[in-house]
């Protein structure tokens, strides 16, 4: 198994506000998150960095992991200390008020595979069957897509199409999607809304299925096709290869 992670402030930004780390830890266990940062100024960015650098710290010093309850509960946790941090910086810092952070990612462990999402940054799974988006949307367009209320090409132009119903940080209590999946898959992809909002579901597939392409190339023509579609955001990828020789050392850049 294999990874690599890169960052992009796309073209319009002055500050990228996304954030992510890949890495193992002692236990040889992978983990690799996503956090795409909201608020004014630069309190997006204090959000999502706090995330990362949290979730980070806690992973290196996980215990060894013997049950699915044992990693529901302990993500639980690292997810509830992460928002509680960002939340207590809110709170008394007037220029990070209302701040905070989708959080997005997967932690592979003894072979077993379990991915959390707070927001709508999303994973997506390439398994024998298709390429496959494993996560759910927190948002008013997903909410109303699922009502039936709009149509998908009226979502893509919606109002409010960038507003989140959850997230880390900006709550005491939020929503977190925690679930297991198979370890069966040939990639796994990792990404902020600054490449799912802007390059289709087919695009995206056709460049992580590319058979010319490095891991390496492919995060960076990911980024390239959303900065070809206006980089209108910041935009962050983890591209997890499971089929490429075991690599235990963080990879990104």
């Amino acid at each position: 198994m294999k990874a690599w992670g890169s960052t992009d402030v796309g073209k319009l930004r002055e500050i990228n506000e996304d954030d992510y780390f890949v890495a193992y830890n002692r236990h040889k266990d992978l983990m690799a998150v996503v956090c795409d940062g909201i608020g004014g100024s630069q309190a997006g960015e204090v959000a999502s960095s706090t995330a990362i650098q949290t979730i980070y710290s806690l992973f290196l010093d996980a215990p060894e992991f013997e049950s699915d309850s044992q990693v529901n509960l302990w993500l639980q946790a690292t997810l509830n200390t992460a928002n509680d941090v960002i939340f207590s910086k809110s709170a008394n810092n007037i220029y990070e008020k209302g701040m905070g952070t989708t959080c997005v990612g997967v932690l592979i462990t003894d072979g077993k595979s379990y991915i959390f999402n707070i927001g709508d940054s999303r994973i997506y799974a390439k398994y024998d069957d298709g390429f496959i988006q494993m996560t759910e949307d927190h948002s008013v367009i997903n909410k109303l897509l699922k009502e039936g209320k709009i149509t998908p090409k009226e979502a893509k132009t919606h109002v409010q199409k960038n507003t989140l119903t959850n997230a880390l940080g900006v709550w005491r209590i939020f929503r977190i999607d925690i679930n297991k999946i198979e370890s069966t898959f040939d990639y796994l992809l990792i990404c902020s809304d600054g490449l799912h909002g802007y390059v289709s579901k087919i695009d995206i597939e056709s460049v992580v299925l590319s058979d010319t392409l490095t891991l390496k190339e492919k995060v960076s023509s990911l980024i390239a096709l959303a900065n070809k579609e206006g980089g209108k955001d910041n935009c962050t990828v983890i591209l997890i290869d499971n089929s490429a020789e075991d690599s235990s050392e963080e990879e990104g850049e």
